[in-house]
């Protein structure tokens, strides 16, 4: 069973790239199909909520509290920044469990990442590192649905969902491992993610 390495083993050969630096017609799309995940995430936890917590919602979609005041919009922003922060040190964290080297992170206009530029990973592990925000994120915000004040309710939606659409890039990225072999190497650079299979000598 194969380790993550910084050599490319022996017969390994590069079969596929997702590159976002390079093509910046897909770091737009996934932005935009992110958004639309977002809205559809959004509709289905207000009405997740709704049914666990009949009559938290009696002013519909309108926002209680003092979010509009300077002081509470910074909040909501510091806490969207804590969100995208606590994502890739998810990722990160699975990076420095499976490499033991310390991960690199990146914040651009379109997006944020973190990676393990010097490292081939296998693709069980990284299955893992992909997904692994996405599904402690949710999972966690389901649960505060079910328990928090009703006043943080369409907050946590909020977050959650932020984070659901957020993570379309690693959806994609994840998407390509369900056509690879199990012996198949991804190099995660940040900005593009390579995956290499083994080939026999023909």
């Amino acid at each position: 069973m194969i380790s993550p390495t910084q050599t490319l083993p022996d017969g390994y050969i590069q079969t596929y790239e997702i590159n976002l630096a390079k093509n910046k017609g897909l770091a737009i799309l996934l932005n935009v199909v992110g958004l639309i995940i977002f809205i559809f995430t959004f509709l289905l936890l207000y009405l997740f909520a709704n049914l666990v917590r009949p009559g938290q919602f009696t002013g519909g979609f309108a926002v209680k509290g003092d979010l509009s005041t300077v002081g509470a919009l910074l909040g909501l922003i510091l806490l969207v920044a804590l969100n995208l922060a606590f994502h890739e040190l998810i990722h990160g964290f699975f990076f420095w469990l499976f490499t033991r080297s310390k991960p690199v992170y990146a914040l651009h206009l379109a997006y944020a990442y973190a990676a393990a530029p010097d490292w081939f990973i296998p693709a069980r592990q990284y299955w893992i590192i992909g997904l692994a925000p996405l599904v402690a994120i949710d999972v966690i915000g389901l649960m505060l649905i079910l328990i928090a004040p009703a006043g943080w309710l369409l907050i946590i939606i909020f977050l959650v969902t932020l984070n659901t659409g957020g993570a379309v890039g690693d959806l994609l990225i994840t998407s390509h491992l369900l056509q690879a072999s199990p012996a198949c190497l991804v190099k995660d650079t940040g900005d593009g993610v390579c995956f290499f299979e083994y080939r026999l000598p023909s």
